[in-house]
C-alpha cells in the first residue's frame, strides 16, 4: 500500500473512531496506525500538505482525550516518537501540533497513577522532544508538568526519576521563565536538597542531569556558589570529562558537554578551568573521540571544542593539542621514527569536513567552525610552522568541496553545498 492510500485509510479510521468510540473502531484505528508505522513516511507526514496535516491533528486529538484507552494512546505516541529524532519533524511536532502540550496533558490526567507505563512513555518522549528546544512557558499544562516533575524526582522508581530529571534539565536550560516559576514554588528547597543528594548517585546519568538543573537554577545564587566554588569545581570538571570520554552512552555524553558549555559562560568558572591541572590530558582524550565513526559523538565533541575556544587561554591550548606534530613512533625492528598520522586529531577533522553532503550536516559545519578558530589562533604564532603541512593537505580538500555538486542531486543537496561552501 502506498503512503497516500495508507494516510487516507488512517484519516477515515480516525473519523470513524471520533464518531463512535467502539472497541471495533479503536481496534481498526490501531491497525492503521501500525500500518503507517511500518512505512518510511516522515517526509510526507510533515510536508504541510492537507491530508498528512489532518491525520496528525486527528491523532493529537485522539491521544489527548482522557477517554481514549492507554493502549491506543500509547500506539499514537509510539508512532509520533519515531519522528522525534528528525530535526524538521521534531520542530513541527513541537510548534505546529503542540505534541508537547498533548503529552503534558496525558501526564496530568494520569498524575494519580505515576507508575502507569503510559506516563513513563510520555516522559521519555517529552525528554527527546524538548532536548535543545525551548518550550513555551504558556503552553498547555506546562505548569502542571513542572509540578509533577518536582514531586516525582523523589520517586522510588529509578526509571521515572531519570526521565523526570532529564526532562527538567531540558525545560530549565536557557529558559528564565521556567526557572523563575520553579523558584517560586513552595517546595523548591526540598527540590534542591533532592538534587544535591543525587550528586552521590551511582548512575552517572542521574548525576549529570542533577548538575545540569542545579547549574541552570542556582549558578548565580548562594546555593550554586557553594556547589560550583573553587574547592568543588575541579571534581565537577573531572566528572564531566570522564563522562564525555567514557560515559554511559551518547545521551549522557550530550548532557555532560552541554553542562560544561553552559558553565564556561561564567567567567569565574572559565578561569577555574584554565587552572585545572589535568586539562591537557583530558583534552587529548576528548580529541581522541573525533576518530569515532559515530557522527553524533564527533559533533558533540566539536561543539565542546568550539566552546573552549571562546576562552583565549583555552583556545591556545586546543590549538596546540590539535596542530602539534605527532611524536615519532618506532616501528618494530627499526630505529627510525615514523609519524602516526592516522591518529592525529587534525586528520580526523579533515575526515568530518569532507563528509558527504547527504551525511551529518552538523559534523562538517562544526568542523569548519573549529578549524576557523584554530587557524585564527595559529596565524603569526609559534604554531604557524606546525600548521603548514596540515594547511597544504586541507587546501586540496577545500578546493574539491567548493566545486558545485551534480545538478541532478536535487535542491536539498545544493542548499547544503551552499551552506558548507559559505562556511
Amino acid at each position: 500500500m502506498d503512503v497516500s492510500t495508507c494516510l487516507k485509510s488512517l484519516l477515515l479510521a480516525i473519523r470513524q473512531y471520533r464518531n463512535n468510540r467502539s472497541a471495533l473502531n479503536a481496534s481498526q484505528l490501531q491497525k492503521h496506525i501500525e500500518d503507517v508505522s511500518g512505512l518510511k513516511c516522515g517526509g510526507v507526514l510533515f510536508s504541510g500538505q492537507v491530508l498528512p496535516s489532518e491525520c496528525l491533528s486527528g491523532l493529537m486529538e485522539v491521544a489527548g482525550d482522557p477517554n481514549t484507552s492507554h493502549a491506543l494512546t500509547g500506539s499514537i505516541i509510539s508512532l509520533l516518537a519515531q519522528f522525534a529524532s528528525d530535526g524538521e519533524a521534531k520542530e513541527a511536532l513541537h510548534s505546529s501540533y503542540n505534541f508537547t502540550g498533548t503529552l503534558a496533558a496525558i501526564i496530568h490526567c494520569n498524575r494519580s497513577t505515576p507508575e502507569e507505563p503510559l506516563v513513563l512513555q510520555c516522559l521519555n518522549v517529552l525528554q527527546r522532544l524538548t532536548y535543545n528546544v525551548r518550550t513555551l512557558h504558556c503552553a498547555s499544562h506546562i505548569h502542571e508538568l513542572i509540578s509533577f516533575l518536582m514531586q516525582h524526582v523523589q520517586s522510588s522508581n529509578d526509571d521515572i526519576v531519570k526521565a523526570c530529571l532529564g526532562l527538567m534539565a531540558n525545560l530549565c536550560r536557557h529558559d528564565i521563565s521556567v526557572q523563575s516559576h520553579i523558584k517560586s514554588q513552595s517546595n523548591v528547597k526540598a527540590f534542591y536538597r533532592a538534587l544535591i543528594n543525587f550528586l552521590g548517585h551511582n548512575c552517572l546519568t542521574v548525576v549529570v542531569f542533577s548538575l545540569s538543573i542545579l547549574s541552570s537554577l542556582t549558578l548565580n545564587e548562594e546555593v550554586g556558589q557553594k556547589l560550583f566554588n573553587a574547592k568543588n569545581i575541579h571534581q565537577t570538571f573531572q566528572l564531566i570529562f570522564n563522562i564525555t570520554v567514557n560515559g554511559d552512552g551518547t545521551l549522557t555524553r550530550n548532557y555532560a558537554v552541554d553542562l560544561l558549555v553552559d558553565l564556561l559562560k561564567n567567567p569565574k568558572i572559565a578561569d577555574y578551568l584554565t587552572k585545572y591541572k589535568h586539562l591537557s590530558v583530558c583534552l587529548s582524550e576528548v580529541l581522541g573521540l573525533l576518530h569515532s565513526k559515530d557522527p553524533d559523538t564527533a559533533s558533540k565533541v566539536m561543539e565542546l571544542l568550539v566552546s573552549l575556544c571562546s576562552v583565549p587561554v583555552l583556545r591556545k591550548l586546543v590549538c596546540e593539542t590539535v596542530l602539534r606534530p605527532p611524536a615519532p613512533r618506532l616501528q618494530p625492528g627499526t630505529r627510525k621514527g615514523v609519524q602516526a598520522r592516522g591518529s592525529e586529531p587534525s586528520l580526523a577533522l579533515v575526515h568530518w569536513v569532507t563528509s558527504p553532503l547527504d551525511g551529518p550536516e552538523q559534523c562538517y559545519m562544526q568542523a569548519l567552525s573549529l578549524l576557523a578558530e584554530l587557524f585564527e589562533e595559529a596565524i603569526d604564532s609559534s604554531l604557524c610552522s606546525s600548521a603548514q603541512s596540515f594547511v597544504e593537505l586541507l587546501l586540496q580538500e577545500m578546493l574539491v568541496l567548493l566545486q558545485s555538486p551534480d545538478s541532478t542531486e536535487g535542491d536539498q543537496l545544493l542548499k547544503k553545498h551552499c551552506l558548507r561552501a559559505g562556511r
